[in-house]
């Protein structure tokens, strides 16, 4: 999360990493924490991103508004809407569950 910033190309501010599932994978003696599923978002601009199977998906806008990385958004907030903020959920960028 310290390099990552808002893909936003006027916005660019640090983001927030919200986790909602995580196992623990020992790699070279260490325990570290993978994330399964979390919320990125970004305090500036109001922008949400998931984390699905670990993987961020921070693609522009555009690309998040059709076909199945909308499904698979969509399922994500109603998956974890009682977790993620109203605002999110009602009045999220790029989309919410009620647009």
């Amino acid at each position: 999360m310290d390099i990552l910033a808002c893909p936003v190309s006027d916005c660019r501010s640090e983001l927030d990493l919200e986790v909602f599932t995580s196992h623990d994978l020992e790699s070279e003696g260490e325990n570290i924490e993978e994330i399964d599923e979390a919320l990125i978002t970004c305090p500036k601009c109001g922008r949400w991103y998931p984390v699905i199977d670990g993987i961020a998906c921070m693609l522009p806008d555009n690309l998040r508004m059709d076909g199945k990385q909308r499904i698979e958004e969509t399922a994500f907030l109603e998956r974890w809407k009682e977790r993620i903020s109203s605002e999110i959920i009602e009045n999220g960028i790029p989309f919410s569950l009620k647009s």
